[in-house]
């Protein structure tokens, strides 16, 4: 069977489990304080929590349902996605949209976001805004796979959130412009003609 031939085998070396440990036990204390056990709903919100911070979102979804942020002065929301920077893809994942949902997405008082990391802790850029199309082309994917037995997943790259829909790339404080453009063409050489340097922006140029 070619299952068992997949695979990368290697010894664990001791300081990998040491420092996992600790690693781990801190987030345990983490979790234990603001009382949230399940591990990768912890991590989430608090990249959640990180990016709606930047972007002006001052309330926090501790819920399953609804989005993932809203400002509190202001009737708007924010949903977020995260993606890894060594992702063969950057975008945003919308997993079992259902028709209300997706038309949220049309809707002026809903933004979404998607915070690309590198490893668990370590922002390196943000595309946010919002259009009118996105919710259409959500809503156009859910209807396709209504009457059959799918799930209604859909995989939007940066690039289209961008080029297509006018979304903005904002830089974090601790990154610099010259950075993430570089990071952009990286992944996608087409960026040099899509966007200048001058056309990222800082948090505070897009905080609601």
């Amino acid at each position: 069977m070619n299952i068992f031939k997949k695979g990368n085998y290697k010894p664990i070396p001791s300081s990998f489990r040491a420092k996992g440990i600790f690693a781990l036990e801190e987030l345990t204390k983490f979790q234990t304080e603001f009382d949230n056990y399940d591990t990768d709903t912890t991590i989430n919100t608090i990249r959640d929590a990180i990016v709606a911070n930047y972007l002006g979102f001052d309330l926090l979804n501790f819920e399953k349902h609804g989005f993932d942020a809203k400002n509190s002065k202001k009737i708007k929301f924010l949903e977020v996605k995260q993606c890894s920077i060594f992702s063969n893809r950057l975008g945003g994942t919308w997993n079992d949209t259902n028709e209300e949902k997706a038309k949220a997405f049309s809707d002026k008082r809903l933004y979404t976001t998607v915070g690309i990391w590198k490893g668990a802790s370590d922002l390196q850029f943000i595309v946010f805004g919002q259009h009118i199309e996105l919710g259409k082309y959500l809503l156009k994917r859910v209807r396709a796979v209504a009457n059959t037995s799918t799930r209604s997943t859909q995989n939007i790259d940066i690039t289209k959130l961008i080029k297509e829909w006018g979304f903005n790339v904002v830089v974090p404080p601790d990154k610099t412009k010259h950075f993430v453009y570089k990071l952009l063409i990286s992944y996608k050489p087409s960026f040099e003609s899509i966007l200048t340097l001058t056309d990222l922006k800082s948090p505070k140029d897009v905080r609601i």
